[in-house]
């Protein structure tokens, strides 16, 4: 998000319903919503326009203080990223739970955000607030010392929300200002590969939570950098599991999110372990990139951990993965490992490589050109006694670049002589990190 937009955390103690007013005010189901408390846990950013002013608005993890976070192995965690978040706004909105009433958390929560008060605009608004029978409930959040409290509904909408942010637009900019293009990047893979890793090392900042529990990300968090004057949007996602280890809503809502990412992005980043095989779920993974025709760049982590290493030992492992990962056999790989930050930062030359790539346009003429030596090479098939016959190709789209071959009876292309098209075509152009879209269309007779 641009640096001059006013950022907005909303924060409070868990189950409060942040995620609920979170996704209401972006119109979006954006964050995880269940009753378990605790799902989210990084800090997840999303850009609204309120009076005709951009702001941004923070959901965070539900915050623990005292006692009780230590029941909860990643309180130590989430309420860094809170506190994080904090730091990066400049208005604060917290929530309450209005039928629960003041709880001994809302009450050390209040106390240390009282400590900030001249330095952050602090909203206090009182969720659940659904009816106006229910307008009474709000009196006694008084003594927490911030004013006069917001009846809202994160459930139903409110008009208590519209006046927080009508507070807050009055500071905000104009956004008549035309946002520059950026280039989204899903960071995806299996649990405890290290994707979150690999975000915080390339953002040089701890913009997710990392424990060597597997699933500790839930929700899918974006995170926008300027790296070289050029604007990237990277999606940090949960790690996809196999169905049979799906045990949870939670974890099922993940997995939807993370598919989206995919959907979302323009290249993706698709995280592998060094020290484990290719698996049947990164095999998985991997078609679902390819079904989506997404560029993308295979990240080899952990590289660190691979004993006995020899001269030769990357090209082996990368031949391998690269047979093994034929669904995005067009992939770049690199190998990293983001503990030690080796190689990380090759990854930007790379997703600058593979973006030209996934934008780039053929000309009918070269296409042409080529096409005449590949069909010299070996004749294209026939099919009953029928033989195809290819009658020109030229390139109609990018992102993916959609390579449009005109033919007498598209029926006639197999699979094989399709994927032969793809290679030939590929020596000749550098596609390398991008799909290609292969097209058969009948011609029309004259």
């Amino acid at each position: 998000m641009p640096d001059n937009y006013t950022k907005v955390a909303i924060v409070g103690r868990p189950n409060v319903g942040k995620s609920t007013l979170f996704n209401r005010l972006i119109r979006e189901r954006r964050s995880i919503v269940d009753d378990t408390p605790g799902v989210t846990r990084d800090r997840i950013y999303a850009d609204i326009e309120w009076n005709g002013k951009q702001m941004t608005l923070i959901d965070t993890g539900g915050l623990l203080e005292g006692p009780d976070a230590l029941a909860d192995s990643f309180s130590p965690e989430v309420r860094k990223q809170v506190y994080l978040a904090i730091e990066d706004a400049g208005s604060i909105i917290f929530l309450v739970d209005g039928k629960a009433g003041i709880t001994s958390q809302d009450a050390k929560i209040a106390s240390s955000l009282r400590k900030i008060k001249n330095k952050r605009k602090i909203f206090l608004a009182v969720n659940k607030i659904d009816t106006e029978k229910q307008l009474d409930l709000v009196h006694e959040f008084y003594s927490l010392g911030f004013g006069e409290p917001y009846p809202v509904s994160a459930l139903a909408g409110s008009k208590g929300m519209a006046d927080i942010l009508d507070q807050i637009s009055k500071g905000s900019k104009s956004s008549s200002v035309a946002a520059h293009d950026e280039v989204k990047i899903a960071i995806v893979g299996k649990p405890n590969v290290g994707k979150s890793s690999i975000l915080n090392c390339i953002t040089g900042e701890e913009r997710a939570i990392v424990t060597p529990v597997p699933g500790t990300t839930r929700d899918t968090i974006d995170t926008n950098i300027t790296v070289d004057g050029e604007q990237y949007l990277l999606i940090d996602t949960a790690g996809l599991r196999r169905k049979s280890k799906v045990s949870s809503v939670i974890e099922r809502y993940a997995t939807a999110r993370t598919i989206s990412a995919i959907e979302r992005a323009e290249i993706v980043l698709l995280v592998i372990d060094a020290t484990n095989l290719v698996s049947d779920q990164d095999q998985k993974i991997a078609n679902l990139i390819k079904d989506r025709y997404k560029a993308s760049i295979v990240v080899v982590n952990k590289w660190d951990l691979v004993q006995n290493k020899k001269s030769n030992t990357i090209n082996i492992y990368e031949e391998s993965i690269i047979s093994d990962l034929q669904f995005v056999g067009y992939s770049k790989v690199l190998f990293t490992s983001a503990t030690e930050k080796k190689n990380v930062h090759k990854i930007w030359a790379l997703i600058r490589e593979v973006y030209s790539n996934y934008q780039k346009r053929i000309s009918t003429g070269k296409l042409n050109q080529a096409l005449e030596e590949i069909l010299l090479l070996v004749s294209p098939p026939r099919k009953k006694g029928k033989h195809l016959r290819i009658y020109y190709v030229t390139q109609a789209g990018i992102k993916p670049p959609e390579i449009v071959f005109f033919v007498n009876d598209s029926s006639l292309v197999s699979e094989q002589y399709t994927r032969y098209l793809e290679k030939e075509i590929r020596k000749r152009f550098d596609f390398s990190g991008s799909p290609l879209k292969m097209v058969f269309r009948n011609k029309k007779k004259a």
